[in-house]
């Protein structure tokens, strides 16, 4: 019964998520503007287009879908959702580990997505290898997978922490992009640092220990 639940949780998060105007944003707006940099920076050949769409998709879509886990879940408390649930067979953590999953999901799309037209873009207009291009792409895909992970993870616990829509914006912004940044910079100012390596490790770690707090304080919190 729990594990239907949390199935059913994912889907339904999925399906709001996906259906809401930010992700419309992400899923088409995001693409669109890694053509318009084509044509803005035409010269690619030290920078590929895919690399540079899939750490600027990353930014902006784990910026923005941190804001919407943060105010949402500070939006749906004080609209009392979760008695509902509550009171039904579902662990509480639940609640939140399904809207993490939903949203990275989502997010991961609209990177995808901007990757695959920025790599068509990348073989059409420069003489870039594509084993080359292939490369840097899973290099930057996954720093945007880790920055993306911490960031989500940190901003639903912003949203059961605090209060206000305003304050939980705030603090997922600048507190998570801060904290995502750990998973980046030791791989660009350390050679020596395997940048996928350090980058998915640092990311899964600091997603685990995020969820494990929002585990610890759902269970001892009245939402």
């Amino acid at each position: 019964m729990t594990k239907m639940s949390l199935g059913l949780l994912i889907r339904d998060e999925f399906k709001g998520f996906y259906k809401s105007k930010v992700m419309m944003v992400l899923w088409i707006g995001m693409p669109l503007l890694s053509l318009v940099i084509s044509y803005l920076s035409p010269d690619t050949e030290e920078i590929p287009l895919s690399v540079f769409v899939s750490l600027m998709v990353s930014s902006l879509s784990g910026t923005l879908a941190a804001v919407m886990l943060s105010t949402t879940i500070v939006s749906e408390k004080e609209r009392h959702v979760y008695d509902l649930f509550l009171i039904r067979p579902v662990k509480r953590w639940h609640l939140m580990f399904s809207k993490f999953v939903a949203v990275y999901v989502c997010i991961m799309i609209a990177t995808v997505l901007s990757i695959l037209l920025g790599l068509v873009v990348d073989l059409i207009k420069t003489d870039i290898h594509v084993d080359i291009l292939l490369d840097g792409l899973w290099d930057s895909l996954a720093v945007s997978m880790s920055t993306m992970a911490i960031s989500c993870s940190f901003s639903i616990l912003i949203g059961l922490l605090v209060n206000s829509t305003m304050v939980a914006a705030i603090l997922a912004i600048y507190a998570g992009n801060q904290l995502s940044m750990v998973a980046v910079l030791p791989g660009i100012f350390f050679s020596e640092v395997n940048t996928v390596l350090y980058s998915l490790s640092v990311g899964i770690v600091l997603a685990l220990i995020v969820n494990i707090a929002i585990a610890f304080v759902i269970d001892r919190k009245m939402l």
